[in-house]
């Protein structure tokens, strides 16, 4: 092995080690993005094949595309029904 792939092999070695303590540090000290469904307000999902997620639900953090209520009562008033056991 030649002095300039040794060289190589160490740069990169320490590129990767540089790097994925950057990374590390960023995740540690970045503040998490909350979105308005997650704050002190309970938000019931309705789905758009009908069916009302409370934060009980299995697939509440699944269900992407919804309309909001502040209660399952409100959901089911409007059309929705409990999700399937």
């Amino acid at each position: 092995m030649t002095f300039e792939n040794t060289q190589a092999i160490r740069f990169r070695s320490l590129s990767s080690k540089v790097l994925a303590s950057a990374l590390v540090t960023f995740a540690l000290t970045a503040t998490p993005v909350t979105s308005w469904s997650q704050d002190e307000t309970q938000v019931v999902k309705m789905s758009q094949s009908g069916v009302c997620h409370d934060t009980s639900s299995r697939h509440y953090a699944r269900v992407k595309n919804f309309k909001p209520y502040d209660s399952i009562r409100a959901c089911l008033d409007d059309g929705g029904r409990t999700p399937k056991k």
